[in-house]
Order: C-alpha cells, then structure tokens, then sequence
C-alpha cells in the first residue's frame, strides 16, 4: 500500500511518463543522430566524387596541352603550333609559368640535375611515368611556394633535347568544391597519400605541411584511414562530435580531398528536434498537471477543511473534531493538528493556571495529575526552604529605587536558575525572602529533602559570585540565611475559579519562616525532621536549641556546611 502522495503520484503518474518522455527521447536523439550522420556522410562522398571528377579533368586538361605541345615537336610550323598551344596553357586558371627552351650540354652533364631543372624553382614536382600520367609529387623542403611543377622532355632522333616546364597553383584545383554548396564553417584541403598539404581553404593554415603535424586526433585518424580506404568518413568526439570529416581519392593520382565540418552545423536539425521536443514535453507536463489536478481534489478539500479548523482554533475556539480518513499525509496532518489543539488546550490552561510558575517542567509534571486541576488542595509530607537577604531593608534605603531593583533582579536571577535546576517550585517572593518547596508528586521524601539542602547550599556558595558584582557596581556587601524543614502542608490551588495560584499553607510554612531567621548570614540551618531524613549525608557546624516564635518547646536545629553527592535512601522516621 503507498502510503505517501508524493510517492503515489511520482509511482502512478510521473514516474511512467518520465519514462516514456525519455525513452522516446533517446531512441530519438540517437535515431536522429544515426541518420544525420549517415546523410552527411554519403553527400560528402557524392561532392568530394563531384569535386574529385573536376580536379581530375582539370589536371587532365593542362596535361593534354602538355602533350600536344611535345607532339607537335618535329612537326612542320611546329614553332607556331608550341606557341599557339603554350598560350592556351597559359590561359588556364591555376598556370603561373610555363617556359619551352633547348636542354644545353653544361646541365647535360650535372649527374645531380641530368634535366637542366635547377634553375627553375618550385615546391613540389610532379616525375613522369611514362608518356601518359605521372607519379605523386615530391616535397621539396627548401621552397616557400606553394605550386606543382611539371617537366616535360622533348626531341629524338638526333635532334636537339628541349624540356617543358610548367608551374600551377594547387590552389586553383580547390575551385570545384569552393563553388560547391557546402556546410557552414566547413573547410577543405588537397593533401597527398602520405598526408603532405598541397592546398587548403582557410588561407590562415596555409603554412602547414602535413595533416596532423599539430596533434589533432581527427587529422591522425584521418592519414590513418586513408591508408587502407579510397574514400571514408571520421567522426571526431562527443555525442554529438565536435567536427566531423570526410575524405575522397582522385582517380589515377595519389591525391585527396579531405573535407573538415563542425558537428553542431551537420546535426543543426536535431537542435530543432529538441526544440520542438520541449515543447511536445511542456504540453505532456501540462497534461499531467491536469490530471494530478483532478486527482488532488479530495486533497484540496481536505486541505481547506484543515484551514478552515485552523481558523476557528485562531479565534479561540477549540471545539474541533478533524475526521482521519486516510493513512496519507492528509491523515496524519488531521491527526497531528488534534494533537495540536489538545496542546494548545493544554498551553492555555498552564498559563492559566500555572502562568507564574518559572520552571515550565515541574507546571507540566503537575498538570500531568488531573487532582491538581482541582480547586482545594492535599496534604503532604515536603521540604520547604526559605532564603532572606540579611540587612536588606537598611541597605535599600540608601539606594536609589533603580539601583535596588537592579540588587534584586541579579540576586532573584541566581537564585531561581539554582532553585529550577533542582526542581524547587517556586511559591512566591517577599521582597528580597523567597519561599520554595521541593515536592516530587511521587518522589521519595528524603531525596526531595536531600535536593532541598543541595540547593541550599549551592546558593550560599553562588552568592560570592553575586557579591563580587555588586562591589564591582559600587553596591553595597549582602549576606543571605537560609532555612529548610521538612513537614506536612496542604499543596494545592489557593483562590477562586477566576484568580488561583499553586501553592503551600500550614504551620510547618511558617516554622520554616522561624527556621530561616536563627540563620546566621552566609549558613544553612535545618530542622531536626529534616536532619533525621538525610542524617548520613550531612556534614553538621553546630547543633543548637532555639525559642522560635510562635512555637512552645524549643527545637533542635542543625547548621549544615556540606554533605556527601550521593543519596542513598534513608527511611522517614
């Protein structure tokens, strides 16, 4: 059973539909992808075949003009026919220099240049092989230009040797694919089987030499593909690829075209794709916040039944009864704001009736017991202490209000941290006296009477502290006694309905008041009912009789300096 609504919609409605969005994106995406690529491909090696075909004829052109001019060599008005045949080579676009002269016996002789081509300079040079074709250029390492050289030698028969030399751009064979439609950002390059630059469209690299002298990965699979393939496409990293590349052979010539495209320009429609994908999507979000609208409704209204309990329950009116329906979070939203209300129920009635109360813990510890609810109250065996300010009246009269108010309020600040930290509840403040008792509801006597003297003494001993301050203020040097006795009183709420505190009467109240006065300043005295209770554990100054007012007999009394931390129980007498 789903228990939760968030898991209940993402398990019954967006879960599938976010698998189903996905799914149907991916197989897309790489749908797309595949097919984007392919075509790319397959019209890449249609307009290199194109480009490479009109490479091919061109070259082929200026060769046949090459040949026509060395056939008519010997011929009658062969001197005209060359120079009719050299100026349409000389016409064709790409061709620099074209130069007919006789070979002379001084470079004959030359072993290293046994053509008389020494004089001519040029980067690469195109060796024949045989009368029709020719082998693939050779570098020549020392030339800045970038321009095919093509020897031609003529004359037989004793007659004298003449050799043709021509120079054409490798540039002017790039003019097929410039005149293409190609690719935005797509580049182009003629490079020989071994990889050596012979042209490039961006002139910007026109001073590189050979494919992947620079280290780019594509360029290196590039030279390695076209090793073992005529024509072939590469495909750089990423998904999609960064670029992509594509290379073609020249027929009967060692020679390629390399084509260079940038991936994002060859998978554009897939952007648009996306696109149009996103906005599929929205629409499906849409959809589904419909129907998670048409689902919630029960929601909505639970949630406004909620609100409107909520605004009773700002008005004061606590009679709210939420229905718990459902085990979702609603449910437990309703339950949770019930428990809410017994709380603020509770809240109120506490600082009702206990508003005075400093110690919040010991208010909620009563109001755990439904007798102390009740007007009236028990009787009960506990130990009372009350603390006094010795000479507080005569000091006060020669401070100003301020200055007294302040005495009192560090002083009661002390005091009552120590008191809470033990459990005392506070009865009520006289003045600068203060009157606590130490009732545990449940609690055994003597560890409530053993508190009751710990605490006592741990103010005596915090009082140094307080009289450092006052003389650090310029105030005067306080002393304070304290009493403690344990007996029965009558615990309960004193009052009426409208007006009630939480307190303590009888007689043992007012003998602890008496108790308190034989305090000499800075001690502890406490009666001998209380001594009995925890007699092992404490340390006693002095043991005397005193007249107390009010009271026939004298009682014994016991000034208390220590006592040992651990209570172990000792039995009320």
């Amino acid at each position: 059973m789903i228990y939760s609504l968030e898991r209940r919609f993402l398990v019954l409605l967006l879960l599938p539909v976010a698998l189903i969005v996905i799914g149907i994106g991916g197989v897309g995406w790489m749908y797309a992808r595949s097919f984007l690529l392919d075509q790319w491909a397959e019209l890449t090696r249609l307009k290199l075949q194109k480009a490479a075909h009109q490479i091919h004829m061109r070259l082929d052109e200026r060769l046949e003009l090459i040949r026509l001019i060395a056939k008519a060599e010997g011929g009658p008005d062969h001197e005209v026919l060359q120079t009719f045949l050299i100026q349409q080579l000389v016409a064709k676009e790409g061709v620099r220099f074209v130069d007919l002269d006789v070979l002379n016996n001084k470079n004959a002789k030359d072993a290293s240049d046994p053509y008389g081509l020494g004089d001519i300079e040029g980067r690469y040079t195109l060796e024949l092989c045989g009368d029709y074709g020719f082998c693939a250029p050779v570098m020549d390492p020392n030339s800045s230009d970038r321009s095919l050289k093509i020897v031609r030698l003529m004359g037989d028969n004793g007659g004298p040797r003449k050799r043709l030399v021509v120079r054409i751009d490798f540039d002017s064979f790039l003019a097929p694919i410039k005149q293409m439609d190609l690719w935005e950002g797509s580049t182009a390059c003629l490079v020989t089987s071994t990889g050596q630059f012979l042209a490039h469209t961006d002139k910007s690299k026109s001073d590189r030499k050979v494919l992947g002298d620079t280290g780019d990965d594509l360029e290196k699979r590039v030279l390695d593909e076209m090793r073992h393939k005529p024509f072939g496409t590469v495909f750089g990293v990423g998904h999609p690829p960064d670029r992509v590349a594509g290379f073609y052979k020249l027929p009967f010539i060692n020679w390629y075209l390399v084509l260079f495209s940038q991936g994002n320009v060859i998978l554009a429609p897939i952007v648009e794709f996306r696109f149009y994908y996103g906005v599929a999507a929205l629409i499906s979000l849409i959809l589904i916040l419909m129907m998670i609208r048409i689902v919630t409704r029960s929601v909505g209204r639970s949630i406004a039944e909620i609100s409107a309990a909520a605004a009773q329950v700002q008005n004061g009116d606590y009679a709210v009864n939420l229905p718990e329906e459902t085990c979702d979070e609603i449910g437990q939203l309703s339950a949770s704001f019930d428990k809410m209300i017994q709380g603020l129920k509770q809240r109120d009635l506490i600082e009702q009736t206990f508003g005075r109360y400093v110690d919040k813990k010991i208010a909620a510890e009563l109001m755990s017991r439904p007798e102390a609810l009740r007007m009236g109250g028990e009787k009960k065996t506990v130990t009372v202490m009350m603390s006094d300010l010795r000479n507080f009246t005569n000091i006060s009269e020669k401070l100003q209000p301020e200055e007294v108010i302040k005495m009192l309020n560090r002083y009661f600040a002390r005091m009552i941290s120590i008191i809470e930290r033990h459990k005392g509840i506070i009865v009520d403040f006289y003045g600068d006296s203060v009157l606590v008792f130490f009732d545990g509801l449940e609690a055994d006597v003597g560890a409530r009477a053993f508190d009751a003297v710990h605490c006592a003494l741990e103010m005596q001993r915090d009082m140094d502290g307080y009289v450092k301050e006052n003389i650090a203020a310029g105030l005067p040097e306080v002393t304070m006694g304290i009493g403690i006795h344990t007996g029965e009183v009558i615990v309960g709420n004193i009052g009426t309905e409208s007006r009630a505190k939480y307190g303590i009467v009888g007689s043992d109240v007012n003998l602890t008041d008496r108790i308190q006065a034989t305090a000499s300043a800075g001690k502890v005295v406490i009666s001998e009912r209380t001594y009995e209770i925890i007699c092992q554990k404490l340390n006693v100054s002095m043991e005397f009789k005193a007249c107390l007012k009010g009271v026939e007999d004298q009682k014994k009394l016991y000034e208390i300096d220590s006592f040992e931390l651990d209570y172990d129980a000792c039995q009320v007498q």
